[in-house]
């Protein structure tokens, strides 16, 4: 084949503009022992799909899912929703005022309390984050002390 027609083929080929037959064509072209150096990428592509093309698979058959293998699967489906119903009703916050207090509370008490839970939890959150400045401080001592030396 030469070697202009050759490169034609390959770049219909790559844009997927070949028949089947010309497709058949650079297989087989492919298969031969001397192929240039350029296009001995190539060759390893369509040496691969003729031995792809050339196996069959076979069809297995459907596995059969008996009883119990639907009641293990219903099961752990029950599990994983007990488990995630109850990680949520435990995770809920808990009110610190029982109903009978609450009845006797009025309105901006109930605002109260809660704007103090709230600032009590941006406080822990804040105490958190401050802790690591701490290092943050030293690091800066330190780094100052070797610039100075310098």
């Amino acid at each position: 084949m030469e070697l202009n027609r050759l490169e034609k083929l390959i770049s219909r080929y790559e844009e997927g503009e070949t028949t089947l037959a010309e497709e058949k064509e650079l297989r087989e072209y492919f298969s031969q022992e001397e192929i240039p150096e350029h296009l001995e990428t190539y060759a390893l592509l369509f040496k691969f799909q003729s031995q792809e093309s050339s196996t069959t698979y076979e069809e297995s058959e459907p596995i059969e899912l008996d009883k119990r293998n639907y009641w293990f699967a219903w099961t752990s489906i029950a599990a994983v929703i007990i488990v995630a119903l109850g990680l949520f009703y435990f995770n809920q916050p808990q009110a610190s005022l029982t109903n009978s207090e609450m009845s006797s509370i009025t309105e901006q008490e109930q605002v109260l309390e809660k704007t103090k839970q709230t600032l009590k939890m941006v406080s822990a959150m804040m105490n958190e984050g401050t802790a690591d400045l701490v290092y943050l401080q030293e690091f800066n001592k330190t780094k100052n002390q070797i610039i100075e030396l310098n």
